[in-house]
């Protein structure tokens, strides 16, 4: 919206001398590093409190798929400023841009500026000081810190904010150096919705570049938010003024740098320069232009993107940020493949990507440099697989001589990659379009949706309708009290808030909301409760689901229990329907073994973190999801490769050990900021507000976690380890059981030891891998011993009723009934015999319901093993099939005799033709 006015001769370079003075003087050249030094000494010289970059994925913010400006981590503190732990603060912020509303992903390569991961620099207020202290620091920082010529500089403001307007002019700029927009460009929101907001005011730097469409390039951006608007859109002003700034480190370093575009900058630099040796070392042919081609920027920029990504928790899947992620991961693999690269190669890039960001400010690139390198080799060899084909499938669509003149790829061949060979749809999208071809991209969106709609069980329909209608509950401000944490509250007197009642035909489907709930549906990778209420008729209801159809709701899902003869669900309610309506009391029950199971192995999957970082003794280690149960627990974790037996028995071992020595539970309430700053484990798929939930173990576990748990963790004792697996790149589950259900498992396990030990004839356990293995060699020298009878037997001139005879076509055939006392193994043995000792004829060997077809093909060639058998099959029931000298069936009923062959199967000979 801004170039034309930036364009505009109000722009053009400023001649008085005072600005020409200002502009001889050398403006510093610093290093990313340096610069990111720089801003946070320069705002804490001014009273900034310094904080450390917030996670690229925002617990703390439910409205945002990542983290993708500076001001998210602080955006409680712009609603609530008096709350505030401080009043002003900076940061240098990582931020993503590759997913929900804010998405540069398919720009990346191909403009100067743009990039999936980036670094934002600021400083904020809440309530500390206003418009001329914000406009003062800013422009001190860029003269006198960074010494900027002024020259070079422009500013914009809003129309009408005649303050902004003399704040600059009193910082020395001249009327025409000064711009002023409309809202659209200059009025900051949080979105579309209510909200704090107000006018802000941008800094622009002449690039000089003339082969640029606009030449001005925006630096900074002075967010002054000092009006509220409502739900209709009006504007107050708000009792507490607050700034928000933004200025992007790679933009900045670039000015600093006296580069052409973002790319060019030191950490781009590092990193294609290290791709570029890469490719030299493996005998690929290396640009030398400085400006790196548009494979090069996108290599590099994404590379660096999924290093974050991973470094913050995310891993790649098929939804989500983890899907955002495979992206990623999958598109700097398409332009590492036009650049000639098609063996894995990423993880080689890592060292470069540490040499500039060595100065402490990511700790985790290093921390979790093992983790991070693992996932990527992992997804990167899986995909390159799926690059090949689906390029193949694509070329094939490009070499269609019926395509040529409309370049156009049918949507169903681009759903049918996406679909069949996990071929990303952006990818064919850039493909098709670099080879001038396009896509309908609403059919194959259509296609997509037809898909999901097809799959989609219909219970899992009515679930995602019924919970449309719960929602409806929050504009009622329906928000049950959960006192289930409390066990002493479990059983207790609630009142029914709301009722909703689903009728499907001949079934009705109850969901009701009580105050207070005792009753856990909060998720968090545990099961919900179940139990039952007593209406104040003593009518019992069983609880047989628990959801949260939006955030602080709680719905009961309830069935009745015992129906009267002949009485359906929708009788029983008009007879308690009085008693089951908002207003109404009832006494809730909850499950206790059901609650008491999932508690233990919720407080497991806590310790069993715990436990793989102490024996693995890495920090890197993420949750990836978990699933807790009353009788078992899954835990997925990320991690490179497949634990060793030893260390999943060392993990065992550790957590054995903490629950026998027995601890109490602590549960804190804490600002999300400082439970962080604590060292509190949060999980990176959850999203939290400003004040948390801690669970402690005090010495062994802390974590952030909404969940039920055990008050003493020596009730987890025993625990064990039932499996390890993989269930993606990069990504390991374990499976494991505490408690009394481990007590179970294990007295499972014993029953059948007994009957064993009996008989292998063995004295105890410690007896019977001996005995086992023994058993085994037997079996083996017996089965040795049949081999050599059956061969024996088979190579016999005779050994069963002499066949009889028959043709097929102009074939001699020869059927064969075998012992049923000689098994499969004999038959076919014997049909090898014969096939070579009687050439000439095609032989049938039948043994109750097994039927071989054999024959030799050098001297048999009209007719085939499989085709005799098949056209047998055509005139008695079985099926089967096989290769062209052998073939075997399986009869629907049984040769016993020769009477069987003489009425079943040389009748079905003949018909043959």
């Amino acid at each position: 919206m801004y170039q034309t006015r930036l364009l505009s001769n109000k722009w053009m370079r400023a001649s008085n001398s005072q600005l020409a003075v200002i502009h001889v003087r050398h403006m510093r050249q610093l290093t990313s590093p340096e610069l990111r030094s720089t801003f946070i000494k320069y705002f804490e010289k001014q009273g900034h409190t310094p904080v450390k970059s917030a996670s690229l994925v925002p617990h703390n913010d439910k409205s945002l798929l990542f983290t993708n400006a500076g001001m998210v981590p602080f955006k409680e503190h712009f609603l609530k400023p008096n709350a505030a732990p401080f009043q002003c603060a900076t940061s240098v912020q990582k931020c993503m841009r590759a997913g929900g509303k804010h998405n540069d992903l398919d720009n990346v390569g191909y403009t100067p500026r743009h990039h999936t991961f980036f670094e934002m620099l600021g400083n904020f207020s809440f309530g500390k000081y206003s418009k001329a202290e914000a406009i003062d620091y800013a422009w001190k920082f860029l003269l006198q810190e960074l010494k900027l010529p002024i020259s070079r500089l422009r500013v914009t403001v809003l129309e009408g904010d005649v303050e902004g307007y003399e704040l600059w002019k009193k910082q020395g700029l001249t009327d025409d150096m000064i711009v002023q927009c409309g809202p659209e460009d200059n009025f900051w929101t949080m979105g579309d919705g209510e909200g704090p907001c107000g006018s802000c005011t941008e800094i622009f730097w002449d690039t000089q570049d003339a082969s640029l469409d606009d030449p001005w390039l925006e630096i900074w951006n002075l967010v002054f938010m000092e009006k509220y608007r409502n739900t209709q859109g009006e504007l107050s002003d708000l009792p507490v003024p607050c700034i928000d700034t933004g200025m992007g480190l790679e933009r900045m370093a670039s000015v600093l740098q006296g580069k052409k575009n973002n790319f060019q900058i030191d950490q781009f630099e590092t990193l294609i320069a290290g791709l570029r040796e890469l490719m030299v070392a493996r005998g690929l042919k290396s640009s030398t232009d400085i400006d790196p081609s548009p494979h090069e920027k996108i290599v590099a920029d994404h590379f660096r993107a999924m290093c974050f990504l991973i470094g913050d928790g995310v891993v790649p899947s098929n939804v989500g940020r983890g899907y955002v992620l495979r992206r990623i991961i999958r598109r700097a693999l398409r332009s590492a493949k036009q650049l000639g690269l098609n063996e894995p190669f990423l993880t080689d890039l890592y060292p470069s990507l540490l040499t500039e960001f060595s100065d402490g400010f990511y700790p985790e690139l290093a921390s979790r440099a093992s983790s991070i390198r693992s996932i990527i080799d992992n997804e990167e060899t899986a995909f390159l697989a799926t690059l090949d084909r689906g390029m193949a499938l694509l070329e094939n669509v490009f070499n269609q001589s019926d395509l040529q003149a409309t370049k156009y790829i049918p949507p169903r061949v681009a759903f049918q990659l996406y679909n069949t060979y996990g071929f990303p749809f952006d990818l064919t999208l850039i493909i098709a379009r670099e080879r001038g071809w396009s896509v309908d991209i609403d059919a194959v969106e259509a296609l997509r949706e037809q898909q999901k709609i097809a799959g989609r069980e219909s219970w899992k329909t009515e679930s995602i309708a019924d919970k449309s209608r719960l929602s409806e509950w929050k504009h009622l401000n329906i928000k049950p009290q959960f006192t289930g944490y409390d066990h002493s509250l479990l059983h207790n007197e609630s009142e029914i808030l709301a009722v909703d009642t689903v009728k499907k035909g001949k079934t009705v489907q109850i969901n009701i909301a009580i105050d207070p709930c005792p009753f856990y549906g909060l998720g968090g990778g545990q099961v919900p409760d179940n139990g039952s209420i007593e209406l104040s008729n003593g009518s019992n209801w069983r609880v047989v689901d628990v959801t949260q159809p939006y955030e602080g709701g709680v719905a009961l899902k309830v069935v009745p229990i015992d129906l009267k003869p002949g009485q359906d669900i929708a009788q029983r309610l008009e007879s308690d329907r009085e008693y089951l309506q908002k207003g109404s009391l009832v006494r809730t029950e909850v499950d206790m073994n059901r609650r008491q199971g999932a508690e233990v192995h919720h407080t497991a999957t806590h310790l069993l973190n715990a436990g793989l970082r102490k024996v693995l003794k890495s920090q890197d280690i993420v949750q990836a999801g978990s699933t807790v149960e009353p009788n078992k627990l899954r835990f997925d974790f990320t991690y490179g490769k497949p634990l060793k037996q030893e260390e999943l028995d060392r993990i065992e071992e550790w957590v054995n050990d903490v629950a026998l020595h027995g601890g109490k539970t602590n549960v804190l309430h804490m600002k999300l900021t400082d439970a962080v700053n604590s060292g509190a484990i949060a999980v990176f798929s959850e999203k939290y507000g400003e004040t948390v939930r801690v669970v402690d173990v005090p010495g062994v576990s802390m974590e952030l976690c909404g969940g039920t748990h055990v008050d003493n963790v020596h009730k987890l004792y025993p625990f064990k380890i039932l499996n390890e697996t993989s269930v993606a790149a990069g990504t390991r589950r374990i499976e494991a059981i505490a408690g009394a259900s481990c007590i179970q498992w294990f007295r499972k396990a014993y029953e059948p030891i007994p009957k064993a030990l009996q008989l292998l004839r063995a004295n105890g356990t410690n007896e019977i891998i001996e005995k086992l293995e023994k058993s085994l060699q037997q079996t083996k020298d017996l089965q040795k011993r049949v081999d050599f009878m059956n061969e024996k037997l088979a190579t016999a001139g005779e050994v069963a009723v002499k066949p009889i005879s028959s043709r097929i076509k102009d074939i001699d055939v020869r059927i064969h009934l075998i012992d049923s006392d000689l098994d499969a193994n004999f038959m076919q043995k014997r049909a090898n015999v014969l096939k070579e000792s009687q050439s000439d004829v095609a032989h049938i060997l039948v043994n109750g319901n097994t039927i071989l077809v054999a024959l030799n093909g050098k001297q048999i060639k009209s007719e085939t093993a499989n085709s005799i058998l098949k056209q047998m099959l055509k005139h008695i029931k079985g099926g089967g099939g096989g290769q062209k000298e052998m073939a075997q069936g399986r009869l629907t009923e049984p040769v016993k005799n020769e009477t069987d062959i003489i009425n079943k199967l040389v009748p079905a000979l003949q018909k043959c033709l």
